[in-house]
């Protein structure tokens, strides 16, 4: 399963969102302020090998989810999880059926008292990639040849057999998931809900005072700080999740109609230090103080280019321009052009001139240095 881009971003990939007829002119966008479905992102950000090393929480906090979280919690939420986790995401989607509000308590009542077909259903039919209902419920139904033309040719299909075989057989479910989550919450989340609670719900408090411009993929443009992102044909729901555990980037996660777009929760709603300079504002000139970085930036400049292109250019392995591609995407310097079809090209970067400019000017205002405050 791979759950990054070639920039290092971390998204899922976007043949799990049904192919339906066509695309609605308009898609509905919601927004959720609080900590029901940042309790699962830390559950995967924590188990999931692949989470990526470029988030602002870091080593330590990862370290201290990990000692905060007993052996037998931790293990239970393993064999939930199955490979990389990737259930804990799968259930976001569910849980946004779950009535409003979608406040922790309520919601996770909830996931523990649904049917635990529907359960099961859901979670095989998220690994999945568009596998049709009937195959689903051969799966379900615990067919075994099922499982095996409905997992195809994934490198992880191994570990995933053994987990969806488990699963289909497994009595309980929906308790267990509702459990887990609680369980987490209070034994582990709870060192870090008040802090990130408030940082959440203010982020969500101000995305749903903004101004609506344009479609829903020029909002999940802004949100997103540049990722241009074409929204399958089929999506009619978008979901804005502002998050703290994926700062300073963001994750989108579809199933079925629904697209998820968690994004990093910004600097002004996370720093208290009214003198400080805003976290944002160091973030762009830490990634312009790196030559090949900077060398980036003057080719993006001429025009978008590929990785491939990118990585010639700077005589560099990918590995390393992902590296490089990630900073400076994670202060929004560039922008991620993620085409519809991914068969038939691959992503590109362009510079966000605006950054620059924003920089520039906002670096003005703080030191004192812009005309405005000199003659003030």
């Amino acid at each position: 399963m791979n759950l990054s881009d070639e920039s290092g971003r971390m998204i899922i990939p976007t043949d799990r969102v049904r192919d339906l007829t066509s695309a609605p002119r308009h898609i509905p966008i919601e927004i959720e302020g609080n900590v029901t479905f940042e309790v699962g992102m830390t559950i995967w950000s924590v188990l999931n090998p692949k989470s990526n090393s470029a988030l602002d929480l870091g080593q330590d906090w990862h370290d201290k989810v990990t000692e905060l979280t007993s052996e037998e919690l931790g293990t239970e939420l393993a064999d939930l999880g199955g490979p990389y986790a990737f259930a804990w995401l799968g259930l976001a989607s569910l849980m946004l059926s779950a009535p409003h509000p979608h406040d922790p308590t309520r919601v996770y009542d909830w996931l523990g008292g649904i049917d635990e077909e529907r359960l099961r259903r859901w979670i095989v039919g998220y690994a999945s990639d568009n596998a049709d209902s009937s195959l689903i419920e051969e799966v379900v139904g615990g067919d075994a040849e099922a499982i095996t033309r409905l997992l195809g040719d994934k490198p992880e299909k191994a570990a995933m057999n053994e987990f969806i075989t488990w699963l289909v057989r497994t009595e309980g479910l929906p308790s267990r998931y509702a459990s887990a989550l609680q369980r987490f919450r209070a034994e582990v989340f709870a060192e870090f809900e008040p802090e990130f609670g408030a940082a959440i719900s203010r982020a969500a408090a101000a995305r749903r005072a903004a101004p609506t411009r344009g479609d829903a993929k020029t909002v999940v443009e802004e949100v997103t700080v540049g990722l241009d992102f074409e929204i399958p044909i089929g999506v009619t729901r978008v979901v804005l999740i502002p998050s703290m555990v994926t700062r300073p980037l963001s994750l989108i996660n579809g199933h079925r109609e629904t697209l998820i777009v968690y994004y990093g929760v910004a600097d002004e709603f996370v720093d208290a230090d009214p003198e400080a300079p805003p976290s944002w504002l160091v973030r762009i000139y830490k990634a312009l103080s790196d030559d090949k970085r900077l060398r980036i930036m003057r080719r993006l400049s001429e025009g978008s280019a590929s990785l491939d292109e990118l990585s010639e250019m700077l005589g560099l392995t990918k590995s390393t321009v992902h590296h490089h591609i990630n900073q400076l995407r994670g202060a929004g310097l560039i922008r991620v052009h993620v085409p519809a079809d991914k068969t038939k090209s691959r992503h590109s970067y362009s510079m966000r001139e605006q950054s620059l400019a924003d920089a520039a000017g906002f670096l003005d205002s703080y030191l004192g240095t812009s005309p405005e405050r000199q003659h003030a």
